[in-house]
């Protein structure tokens, strides 16, 4: 190769772009190739040469390919200056039709954010031309980036989305380490004045040499160091693809009208193809795990096991029985029983022969398995009807029943906290119960705005602290007190308000006490949520001791109107030594 680059010069007339071919297996290699013999000069002529995409859809993995051209660029510094070069890649889904001036601007929202693997090599195609100027060379470097695109946040009339792609150039490193090895005292660097050395003739000193450096008291000002300058490079042209949701699904549950004492719910997942293909989607997969019991597929019949073939407009619903593992002391109890249900689907989308995208859609729910206390109680009669009528009545209600069972008595140990609803928001917390000390470990936390005004909390969870007992010290008659009594003139002084012994073993209980469970979500954040809609987050903790660990209680504030609720029934977590 020709010509020589500095490192400032790398990025220098530089071109960067994104193709997405037709083909995912297509030999980029032999394209550009057979484009570059044909006289393509551009870029963008070039890319144009490969079958693109001109159809995406929602929840699938495409493969992205960036495509870098470096102008007079020789092999010793293409392989100094690509570990230090950073590739990153944005897609932006919008609406591409221009509104007026009196139109609001369009809505938008990121699907995908990424950046290239640098460990694993790019593909290197070098184009020798020769011109009126001289020969000279264009080296094309090319990265994959499998981009999952996922829904948006926002409804869009008409989808588009564009690929935007930037590259950076990192300063390298520095070759001298004498200030990183000795930061105090570097080599070849004059050691700094003594003040005092004229008092170091002092008779009274001859034990010591007094010594103070003239840097603590000037102002020294640190040499500038030489660095190579970074360079940025972004994409100059986007090109707007269409994009659409292949398939839509959807989980439904509804609790059998049994007086069992054991509940069943149905799940009906239904799988629904969207207009907007005009091909055939497989789903090869579809899983429904619960997190604490069992799923049975009902749905027997051979056209409805996976792969299942499904059409444009096609709707089908595969049904499932979910069963639980509660013991049966805990239906006896009034606090609601909820799992997490985990849904999973895979599809392939028969576009063509040598174009098969694949879709992957992946969310939670929460089921809910509580019974009423008294199902024979019914629905109300048409005679007689109440706004706030109860929707069961207890059987084990009134001062003569036994009292229900406690909440902490359900189980030993529980992964799953039974949700709370309260002020119009339901809450629901799961998490492991076996974690091991000093590794953090993570709660998932689903909250449902129940209330019909949109909301907006933070959420903060309040560690244990132990309570010191006073009793535990003995009280004895303060001095004051004592002295008051000898002296009859001062029969009338009325003994001291608090005592000083009081105050000594509360100031003596007073050390700081070790945290044995910290939250590392110090600040969270929950909304704006609407009537009716959910959110998924979670609570980092940090277990410091073994044995069980609980906290206080994790408050949600509601921002709007500082309405604070403390949830108290939480998963238990049981941290143990490292295996």
């Amino acid at each position: 190769m020709s010509g020589a680059s500095v490192h400032g010069d790398f990025l220098r007339n530089a071109v960067i772009d994104t193709v997405i071919p037709h083909n995912p297996a297509v030999d980029i290699e032999a394209a550009l190739t057979f484009a570059l013999e044909g006289g393509a000069e551009d870029l963008n002529a070039v890319l144009s040469s490969i079958p693109q995409r001109s159809l995406l859809f929602f929840d699938e993995t495409v493969p992205v390919r960036v495509v870098l051209r470096l102008s007079n660029c020789s092999e010793n510094d293409l392989k100094a200056h690509l570990p230090r070069l950073d590739i990153g890649m944005n897609a932006l889904v919008f609406n591409p039709t221009t509104p007026s001036t009196e139109e609001p601007a369009p809505a938008k929202d990121s699907i995908f954010t990424g950046s290239v693997n640098n460990k694993e090599d790019p593909l290197v195609v070098v184009n020798v031309f020769e011109g009126d100027e001289g020969s000279g060379n264009h080296v094309y470097v090319i990265w994959k980036i499998d981009a999952f695109l996922h829904r948006p946040r926002i409804r869009i009339q008409h989808p588009c989305v564009a690929f935007s792609v930037t590259a950076s150039l990192n300063a390298a490193e520095s070759s001298d380490h004498s200030f990183r090895n000795d930061e105090y005292l570097p080599t070849t660097v004059p050691a700094s004045s003594n003040v005092l050395q004229a008092l170091s003739s002092d008779p009274a000193l001859k034990f010591t040499a007094p010594y103070l450096p003239a840097s603590r008291l000037l102002r020294v000002v640190p040499a500038a160091q030489k660095e190579a300058p970074v360079h940025n490079l972004r994409q100059q042209s986007q090109h707007p693809i269409r994009i659409v949701p292949a398939a839509s699904a959807r989980i439904r549950c509804s609790r059998l009208n049994t007086f069992s004492s054991r509940p069943v719910t149905i799940a009906c997942l239904d799988l629904e193809v969207t207009p907007f293909v005009t091909c055939d989607v497989v789903f090869d997969k579809a899983d429904v795990v619960l997190s604490d019991g069992q799923v049975e597929d009902i749905s027997k019949t051979p056209e409805l096991q996976p792969p299942i073939l499904l059409r444009p407009r096609d709707d089908v619903t595969l049904i499932y029985k979910l069963i639980p593992e509660y013991g049966p002391e805990a239906y006896l109890s009034t606090t609601s029983l909820v799992s997490s249900l985990d849904i999973s689907l895979e599809g392939v989308i028969k576009l063509s022969d040598d174009c098969q995208p694949r879709i992957f859609m992946q969310w939670r729910t929460n089921v809910d398995f509580s019974i009423p206390l008294n199902p024979t109680f019914g629905g109300p009669s048409q005679v007689m009807q109440r706004n706030n009528r109860p929707a069961s009545l207890s059987v084990t209600s009134g001062p003569s029943g036994p009292p229900s069972t406690n909440a902490a008595n359900r189980s030993s140990y529980r992964e799953r906290a039974y949700s709370h609803t309260r002020g119009g928001v339901t809450v629901s917390f799961s998490g492991p119960v076996d974690v091991e000390i000093g590794k953090p470990f993570q709660w998932d936390v689903f909250i449902v705005n129940r209330s019909p005004a949109p909301r907006k909390f933070t959420m903060m969870a309040i560690p244990r602290r132990k309570r010191v007992d006073l009793r535990r010290h003995v009280t004895r008659p303060s001095s004051s007190s004592i002295s008051g009594k000898k002296d009859k003139k001062e029969e009338h002084l009325a003994e001291a308000v608090t005592d000083e012994s009081i105050i000594h073993a509360m100031q003596k209980n007073a050390a700081g006490q070790d945290a044995d469970l910290v939250c590392l979500s110090t600040d969270l954040r929950i909304g704006p949520l609407l009537p009716g809609t959910c959110h998924s987050t979670e609570l980092i903790l940090l277990p410091l001791a073994t044995g069980a660990l609980h906290l206080e209680a994790v408050r949600l504030i509601d921002m709007n109107s500082n309405e604070t609720i403390d949830i108290r029934d939480l998963p238990d977590i049981v941290a143990s030594l490292c295996g």
